[in-house]
């Protein structure tokens, strides 16, 4: 069996890139008028504007669960943080 092994930093990282994809996912649907020329003929633009509707649903949800993932990883690193003081004082 091994111990769990985790730093400061990999919690930290954790914590700034679930922010990014947040962000980004919050915001992908302000692209949606940006991409339409590329996207060219009206039949593609329509079927990319269909998937684009479709897909607000499911990226609200995981907008919410990366949200709920990035409390969660800083809890957990607030927890090591107090862990740490507290064994440092007792230490």
């Amino acid at each position: 069996m091994t111990d769990l092994k985790v730093t400061d930093q990999v919690l930290a990282d954790a914590e700034r890139q679930l922010a990014g994809l947040h962000t980004e996912f919050r915001g992908i649907s302000a692209h949606r008028e940006d991409l339409r020329p590329v996207w060219g003929s009206g039949v593609v633009a329509g079927a990319m504007d269909a998937f684009v509707d479709n897909w607000a649903w499911y990226r609200k949800k995981l907008v919410g669960r990366i949200e709920s993932v990035g409390a969660l990883v800083g809890s957990a690193r607030e927890t090591f943080r107090e862990t740490d003081r507290h064994l440092a004082k007792s230490g």
